[in-house]
């Protein structure tokens, strides 16, 4: 296996990435995906490897540090905050893969996986494997992957495959870049242009056993991901999206205190500081990302703790990480909103970036792990009943 390769902590990195996001943030909205020098800069600062094992690499950091650094990272620049935390987290899925699927993808410190898993595709078995072909949306960052992966749902005979329980057998599958095409000008959005979330598709690709996981509950992680790191599972998913959200409004909160100091606004002589309403707004939206800053790291800190000796987080902890992801990603909007109705006719001119944070925030809260709707599946739990939300079970 690899050895753990020297990378500076992460107050370091978001240090040396400022000036090269800053610079290259326009580029990224306009060409709607991350300019060329700004990933590379990501790269080489390891920030990809910031949440994988440190058996090939990684750093495999703490939950809250790397919270922490997807929020810098996005208080500079949405869509590098958005695939610093996308990209992290896709590389501990690996722990669902046999060791021999996640050495081959994971060994080389500088590999990107990007991809989504829906709409799901068609895996026909072979030998050794499957062929699939599918197309799948959502691809935040494929432009520069160096591995994608999808979803695909067993077929034979030109039909799903039913499983014991009578539901269609779901794959979750990695594929090489390489053997795939990236569908440009599919990534037409109200925000997170930058992302460059494009389309994705593969037609007839052999996937060996090694790279597919077939979707059920999981066993205890090992190897590589033997850390508590990987005990937490799919739970991180809500509270990563909501560091992305909470850098967003955070960056809005930053940027408009700068313009209240300067700003009065039209057919006025009441400086924009000055007025009663816009202090009462941004006092609430600064309550609403501490609040929800404190509950996203509350609840993970309590889910550390417990991995640290428990095989998994059990069920109970993991509603309260989800909760707070959810909520955190709530709050960071109705902030960003305050700030936007604060900040009068400047909130709408390109040249400034209000109406962006206002446009990346909605856009995001739309992501289906983090959601509105993941209050309901949550609520569903909590008073005993099935829920709607597969991936609680896993």
């Amino acid at each position: 296996m690899t050895t753990l390769i020297d990378i500076a902590a992460p107050e370091e990195i978001v240090a040396r990435l400022e000036p090269t996001l800053r610079e290259y943030a326009p580029a990224a909205e306009a060409e709607r995906r991350l300019a060329p020098e700004a990933m590379a800069a990501m790269v080489d600062a390891g920030v990809f490897r910031s949440l994988m094992p440190r058996a090939f690499g990684g750093m495999e950091l703490d939950p809250l540090s790397a919270l922490a650094m997807f929020e810098s990272i996005a208080r500079i620049d949405s869509a590098a905050g958005w695939l610093a935390a996308n990209q992290s987290g896709i590389a501990t899925l690996g722990a669902l893969l046999p060791a021999e699927g996640s050495a081959e993808m994971f060994a080389d410190p500088r590999a990107v996986c990007a991809g989504a898993w829906f709409p799901p595709g068609v895996a026909e078995p072979v030998q050794g494997g499957y062929r699939v072909s599918a197309r799948w949306a959502f691809g935040s960052g494929c432009h520069y992957a160096t591995w994608l992966t999808g979803q695909a749902l067993v077929h034979e005979n030109g039909a799903p495959r039913l499983g014991p329980d009578g539901n269609p057998e779901a794959l979750i599958i990695f594929v090489r870049a390489d053997e795939a095409e990236v569908l440009d000008g599919t990534w037409k959005t109200l925000g997170m242009r930058g992302t460059g979330s494009n389309d994705y598709r593969v037609n007839d690709v052999f996937v060996p056993d090694r790279r597919a996981w077939r979707i059920g509950p999981t066993a205890p992680p090992s190897g590589a991901y033997a850390g508590p790191l990987y005990r937490l599972g799919l739970w991180l998913v809500a509270p990563v999206n909501a560091a992305v959200a909470l850098g967003i409004a955070q960056a809005a909160i930053d940027d408009f205190l700068a313009l209240a100091a300067v700003k009065t606004p039209s057919y006025t002589q009441t400086g924009l500081a000055d007025k009663p309403v816009v202090q009462e707004r941004i006092a609430r939206a600064r309550a609403y990302v501490d609040a929800a800053r404190a509950s996203v790291h509350g609840a993970v800190g309590a889910a550390w703790e417990s991995v640290q000796t428990a095989e998994r987080l059990e069920m109970g902890l993991g509603i309260a990480v989800a909760l707070a992801g959810s909520f955190a990603i709530e709050a960071a909007t109705t902030a960003v909103d305050l700030v936007h109705a604060s900040a009068g006719m400047t909130a709408i001119r390109e040249e400034q970036r209000f109406q962006r944070y206002f446009r990346d925030v909605h856009t995001l809260s739309q992501h289906a792990f983090s959601s509105a709707s993941r209050f309901e599946s949550l609520g569903k739990l909590m008073l005993g009943r099935e829920t709607d939300w597969v991936f609680y079970y896993l």
